[in-house]
């Protein structure tokens, strides 16, 4: 490939310390070396990836506990002077003629939605660990419909920037 006087010259003062180093990679020098930068406190840990929670992940939550894909949407309840939010999984699996997303790319939209939301107030790991936990199915076809409610404990400011202010 030509000249190799150019590859010496670029990588030339790489190996000056390498003297000093020669026996770290020997077996003799290996626990040595470990030994040494652990005592020093530079201890490469490797970056965790955090795996990012999304709609597809959280539709898989709901189809893993009730075998179906059912809709989820935030509820209003106001008893005794108190107002409450719930998440709510509703008996309207995806596909059927009630089921109010136009598709499954819109449900898949409104659950990354609601993922969003749970994530901006930490209700996330909430949430997940109340649906699992949950004996609860939604039951379509009785009246009243039967919703698995799943808490969320909100100030009455975070209530209002979800649901809008009362009325």
């Amino acid at each position: 490939f030509g000249n190799n006087n150019d590859a010496e010259e670029k990588f030339a003062g790489l190996n000056e310390g390498a003297k000093d180093d020669e026996n770290v990679w020997d077996a003799s020098g290996l626990a040595a070396e470990i030994e040494r930068r652990n005592t020093d406190g530079e201890e490469a840990e490797e970056p965790v990836e955090e795996v990012e929670f999304d709609g597809y992940a959280l539709r898989d939550a709901i189809l893993n506990k009730f075998g179906v894909c059912w809709d989820v949407d935030f509820q209003r309840v106001e008893s005794y002077g108190f107002r409450k939010v719930y998440l709510n999984i509703l008996p309207f699996k995806l596909g059927s003629r009630k089921f109010r997303h136009a598709s499954e790319w819109d449900y898949l939209c409104h659950l990354q939605a609601i993922v969003e939301i749970l994530q901006k107030y930490d209700l996330l790991d909430s949430v997940l660990a109340q649906l699992e936990e949950t004996k609860k199915k939604p039951r379509p076809g009785t009246s009243p419909l039967v919703a698995v409610p799943l808490r969320l404990d909100l100030t009455e400011e975070q209530i209002d920037q979800i649901l809008g202010p009362n009325r």
